[in-house]
């Protein structure tokens, strides 16, 4: 039986690349929905031009809230939900390579890793290192053993898709919705990936944002432990 597949995209004033980023990956799945998280500038116009449904905020909420509204959005509507980021980074051209393992029924949850094979030659040391200090806070909290909890590019089968708490709003939301599968049984999978890092991609400072997720990692721990006790 062929399975239903749509393609999440949340998008902060990525009118450069998510064009290409749509028709690519409209190859490879039935639908892509663009959650405009309060562009200013051509994002929204462009998504309806190359084949996207768009749903807009009327603000900036952060990545988390963007996932969020994607998520309730389709609910129940498809077999297989694909997250991919919209600056370009990720190839869409291993779509395939991720959803291979929910189709045979070997994972509810498919994370696509820059590291498995080893670190990549263009990713930046220090982009590495800390990579790898919240992949650890990370796999501590969530019982599990990932290489790139921080991967945006990534295939969840709809079974999975209810169990997300969706409370990180920015950018921690990676290391939480793996938390959050983790904590609820279902069966993660990691496939090698590559990634871009000469196209234009967050304004954020990596160092800022890193302490910032890890901050969120440990509150998040904390919080649910308390409530087990």
């Amino acid at each position: 039986m062929d399975k239903s597949i749509i393609a999440l995209i949340p998008a902060f004033n990525e009118e450069v690349a998510i064009g290409s980023v749509i028709l690519r990956t409209l190859q490879y799945v039935d639908n892509v929905l663009i959650i405009d998280d309060g562009s200013t500038d051509a994002t929204n116009k462009i998504a309806k031009l190359a084949g996207a449904e768009v749903i807009t905020h009327a603000e900036n909420l952060g990545k988390g809230e963007g996932l969020k509204s994607g998520f309730q959005a389709i609910k129940g509507k498809y077999d297989i939900v694909i997250t991919i980021d919209g600056d370009g980074q990720h190839n869409p051209d291993e779509i395939p390579k991720l959803i291979e393992p929910i189709i045979n029924d070997e994972a509810d949850f498919v994370n696509g890793s820059r590291y498995m094979n080893g670190p990549e030659e263009n990713t930046p040391a220090y982009r590495r290192v800390g990579q790898q200090v919240l992949d650890k806070a990370t796999n501590i909290s969530a019982g599990c053993n990932v290489t790139d909890s921080q991967s945006g590019f990534r295939a969840f089968s709809s079974k999975c898709c209810d169990c997300f708490r969706f409370k990180d709003t920015g950018f921690g939301i990676e290391s939480e919705m793996l938390v959050d599968a983790a904590e609820n049984g279902f069966r993660i999978k990691e496939v090698p990936i590559t990634v871009r890092y000469d196209v234009d991609g967050s304004t954020k400072d990596p160092v800022t944002h890193g302490v910032g997720v890890l901050l969120n990692i440990c509150k998040d721990k904390i919080v649910r432990t308390f409530k087990r006790d």
